[in-house]
């Protein structure tokens, strides 16, 4: 990674968080749309019309997005319903529903201004009143969605959700336009939590009309509506004319439904020409590199995979000890010899594309076994006795897991390091082993809820974090992390969680190694293609067409 690319980072991060967070008016266009445009113009004329075919690898378990939990429902919702704000590509916050939005009293108020042609696909205009009724709906539903601790923010939303209340104090309806929402204290991952799939918009009369069935027959207000759903075959999906902004190119997307995740199927559909996308493994690329003018998509996600040290523990207590190991490691040895070529190394904690990721700081990791040495020996010298073998535990015995593991194994055996490993498979039991005093090192991988620092830096390490189990604890990050929250200047924000993760690195109680991917292929003939570091399941697809027949 080259410091130039490092810099390109930061600064989408930057810029992320001004469109984002800047208090007074927020009069943001459709960036996207317009660019969009811009682009067509100069390009070969886009062909309207055509049947997109997607594969899912299993059902979704409900199309209602508040009760999404899987990527399956995801994919689909994301083309019937739309949100007050969406992602771009980088992950910026744009309008969707809300056209414009307001920041005032430093944080602590959202002024959402509607648009007046958005329209639900019973042709009915889109209304606050509809908005105040999904945010509602969100806040008592069970189980709870991921966005719930955020949107627990809205002054009364506690009560509301206890049942103490009918009335939640947070939302005012200025008119069927203009919605303000209240929160507690300023935070700013809230406007963020507002663009995930979970809070899309649902018209209340057909939620209650259908009850239970609206998530076989789900009404949003995106560029597609719903047509038919028949089980372990397929979805469809039909161009909405109305949609606010702009009618899809696509006449229909057909998702092909494989239950049981029957990717030797998909393969074979794809190399028909039945498929317009899959999604990529080792074994995939492997069969299809010999087809000539596909289309590869190949991204780090926004996720982690790394080893998590326990700090209490005698020897792994000492941080020169813990540097040591995390710098024995030859990440890009591993990336290509292990992960052939699939993944990006890690060696900071946020991955690239979240904002505020990718800085430059003198505690950041590197593969350096001379200094691993070097390390070991200061380590050395304030430890009394042999180093004892430490266990990893991993919750994976996938080939894999197996092979990364041996290569860790391998590489602090060159320092003189002895390692055990251990199998729990069973998830429940795996996590209450992270919970358990017997834990030293564990394996393990954090996808982020939101595009958000928050996200990652304060489950993984706040001292009252049920998911820290390296019982990483340091008042300053614990008063750093909260005080975050609430900044809503853009590059004061940036900046302090760049600090924490300075100094979380300093304290070395995690060994990142590796950015889990996006890794897609296409049919040469699909455009429009852009895929975000949420994942191609997130993606709209109401700016893709169609250029060419399948191979």
């Amino acid at each position: 990674m080259t410091l130039s690319r490092l810099h390109c980072y930061l600064l989408i991060g930057i810029t992320c968080f001004y469109l984002l967070f800047i208090s007074g008016c927020s009069r943001q266009e459709d960036q996207e749309t317009k660019a969009s445009k811009k682009e067509n113009a100069s390009v070969a004329p886009i062909n309207l019309g055509g049947i997109y075919r997607s594969p899912l690898m299993n059902n979704p378990s409900t199309l209602d997005p508040a009760y999404v939990q899987d990527q399956y429902g995801v994919a689909v919702t994301r083309q019937l319903f739309d949100g007050l704000v969406q992602f771009g590509p980088n992950l910026m916050v744009l309008p969707a529903l809300a056209k414009t939005w307001q920041v005032e009293e430093n944080g602590k108020v959202y002024r959402f201004f509607l648009r007046h042609n958005a329209r639900f696909h019973n042709s009915r205009q889109v209304t606050v009143h509809d908005v105040v009724f999904s945010i509602s709906r969100l806040l008592r539903v069970n189980p709870s969605p991921a966005i719930l601790p955020h949107l627990l923010k809205i002054k009364g939303a506690r009560a509301f959700r206890n049942h103490k209340t009918e009335r939640l104090k947070g939302l005012h309806t200025i008119n069927d336009h203009v919605l303000l929402i209240r929160l507690n204290a300023p935070h700013v991952p809230f406007l963020t939590a507002l663009g995930m799939y979970q809070a899309g918009i649902v018209p209340k009369e057909e939620v209650e009309k259908s009850g239970k069935n609206f998530a076989q027959n789900p009404v949003g207000s995106g560029p597609f509506r719903f047509i038919s759903w028949e089980k372990d075959k397929s979805i469809r999906l039909q161009r909405f004319s109305d949609y606010y902004a702009g009618a899809a190119f696509l006449d229909e997307i057909h998702y092909r439904i494989y239950p049981g995740v029957n990717i030797e199927r998909v393969l074979s559909d794809f190399k028909k020409g039945n498929l317009e996308e899959m999604l990529v493994s080792r074994n995939v690329r492997q069969e299809l590199t010999s087809i000539k003018g596909l289309q590869w998509f190949h991204r780090p996600s926004l996720s982690l995979l790394f080893y998590g040290i326990r700090g209490d523990n005698p020897f792994l207590k000492n941080p020169y000890f813990r540097k040591a190991l995390s710098m024995a490691i030859d990440r890009e040895k591993f990336i290509k010899e292990i992960a052939k070529g699939l993944f990006d190394p890690a060696r900071t904690i946020l991955p690239p594309g979240m904002p505020a990721a990718y800085h430059q700081t003198d505690e950041m990791l590197v593969d350096d076994l001379k200094a691993a040495q070097d390390y070991l020996k200061r380590a050395m010298e304030q430890e009394t006795g042999p180093i004892p073998a430490f266990e990893i535990v991993s919750g994976s015995m996938s080939a894999f897991a197996k092979a990364e593991l041996n290569f860790i194994q391998k590489s602090w055996a060159r320092l003189g390091i002895p390692v055990k490993i251990k199998f729990i498979t069973n998830w429940v039991e795996f996590k209450n082993y992270l919970r358990s005093d017997a834990v030293q090192i564990y394996r393990y991988a954090w996808f982020a809820d939101i595009p958000d620092p928050d996200s990652f830096l304060y489950p993984l390490f706040a001292s009252d974090s049920p998911v820290n189990f390296m019982r990483f604890k340091d008042s300053h990050v614990d008063k750093m992390l909260l005080a975050a929250r609430g900044m809503v200047d853009p590059v004061k924000r940036a900046e302090m969680y760049q600090k924490i993760e300075a100094l979380v690195l300093k304290s070395s109680p995690i060994i990142p190694l590796l950015y889990l991917s996006v890794d897609r292929v296409y049919q040469p003939g699909v455009q429009g293609i852009n895929i975000s570091a949420l994942g191609a399941h997130t993606m709209t697809l109401h700016r893709i067409w169609l250029k060419t027949e399948p191979i």
